[in-house]
């Protein structure tokens, strides 16, 4: 898969093994709320651990991909793609993470795009689907600017209330453009 550019310097790639540092570094300090908002506590304990960040690195198989988010040559975020079905040509959008300081500023835009990008075109999916926590709106509203729609509400016991959210990739062949869909 190559990189993708962006024209203010976003850089697109998949996750290499020297990158689980990184993605520690930049989840350690969340507080355990912010820690969950992105999913990690689906496939992490809290507070995280290098060590197990590295062995579910290494435990990625076919059927999900981590990138990694660069921008001046640092990595700034993540984010995956799981539970690819090639037989379907869909995904699942999961744990999404920037650095705290770039948020609020549409890099999450910029990276969510890429990410749909690279799901398009590399991996030829036609739908990506994700779960997004009710209360979590900054998220709603960023997935929503990218193409997202919102689909049927998820309550679990003993979890937030969420929503599904898909986005119709057809038509979406590495542009950075969200396409549109009718839900």
């Amino acid at each position: 898969m190559e990189n993708l550019v962006e024209a203010d310097g976003l850089r697109l790639r998949r996750a290499v093994k020297e990158d689980v540092e990184r993605l520690w570094e930049i989840c350690r300090g969340q507080t355990a709320e912010e820690f969950c908002l992105w999913g990690a506590d689906l496939v992490y304990e809290y507070p995280p651990r290098l060590e197990q960040m590295r062995r579910r690195f290494e435990a990625l198989s076919g059927d999900a991909v981590l990138f990694a988010a660069e921008c001046s040559g640092q990595v700034v975020g993540f984010a995956e793609i799981g539970e690819l079905d090639p037989a379907e040509k869909c995904g699942v959008l999961a744990r999404v993470l920037l650095e705290k300081g770039r948020r609020g500023k549409g890099r999450g835009k910029e990276l969510v795009n890429l990410v749909l990008d690279q799901a398009a075109g590399a991996l030829g999916l036609e739908e990506v689907k994700l779960i997004v926590y009710a209360g979590n709106l900054r998220a709603q509203r960023c997935y929503e600017a990218c193409g997202f729609v919102r689909g049927k509400a998820l309550l679990r016991p003993g979890r937030p209330d969420a929503w599904w959210m898909r986005a119709d990739l057809r038509g979406r062949r590495g542009g950075s453009q969200p396409s549109r869909n009718d839900g």
